[in-house]
């Protein structure tokens, strides 16, 4: 792909975000701290986030940034609790809203003896009027069946091949994908193996230094994978995936 480019910001998402022209974006795609899970842990799994989980920016000027400066569709990923402020503060700036779900096909068993398991997360997809969206009509489901994918270096990674797939019906090639929040860094890893330029910004330098170093590892594309409405996909080899230091699938 010609003139691939990506930016990577150790900062305040809020500082960043203002500074963004309006419709600087073509797809925002967030996964943002849930402000609700972390807690101590019965011992089969880590429940405490940390940082990656604490909220330290006003959510109503978040959203409101975001919408601001993306020109297409949007995907915030969210807690329970914050699901429907989410929803409908994008239902007033007019945008087309759903309540999507990743159900997860392989989740963790913690007290699966005593509750139903934990295996899904929220995310609300928002879409400005005339955006593009492209996805197989058997897949148009608001519900995202997907494993999880392992990551060590984050406490709350996504699946990469997941927000692939997002990216891929919500965006085209030589778009320009922005992730406010990006954590482990997936959004940047899916956007550069789509042939999509990309803008991340990461708080916490131990996470921005890790996703900025899993992203650079990743070949960019010839050129860029299309939507799935056309005849020919370009694909990555998972020996391309394989090959890079920071695996996707440790």
């Amino acid at each position: 792909m010609a003139n691939y480019t990506e930016k990577f910001y150790n900062e305040d998402c809020m500082k960043i975000l203002t500074k963004l022209n309006d419709n600087h974006v073509n797809l925002t795609l967030t996964d943002i701290p849930y402000d609700e899970v972390n807690r101590t842990s019965g011992g089969l799994r880590n429940l405490d986030r940390g940082k990656a989980d604490v909220l330290i920016f006003p959510l109503k000027k978040f959203i409101d940034e975001v919408v601001r400066v993306t020109s297409g569709s949007i995907y915030i990923f969210c807690g329970s609790g914050q699901v429907s402020f989410i929803r409908q503060t994008l239902i007033e700036h007019k945008l087309s809203v759903r309540h999507c779900i990743w159900e997860k096909t392989n989740p963790s068993p913690m007290n699966g003896q005593n509750l139903w398991l934990s295996s899904m997360e929220n995310c609300v997809f928002a879409k400005k009027p005339g955006s593009f969206f492209s996805q197989h009509e058997d897949e148009r489901s608001c519900v995202w069946k997907h494993p999880i994918e392992h990551y060590k270096n984050h406490p709350t990674p996504k699946p990469v091949l997941l927000m692939e797939k997002l990216i891929l019906a919500s965006s085209q090639g030589g778009d320009t994908v922005l992730d406010p929040c990006m954590g482990s860094g997936a959004v940047g890893v899916a956007a550069k193996m789509s042939g999509r330029n990309f803008i991340g910004v990461e708080l916490e330098e131990k996470y921005f230094l890790d996703a900025e170093k899993r992203i650079n590892n990743i070949q960019s594309p010839i050129f860029p994978k299309v939507s799935v409405r056309k005849k020919k996909e370009y694909k990555i080899t998972k020996k391309q995936i394989d090959d890079t230091p920071a695996t996707l699938w440790d």
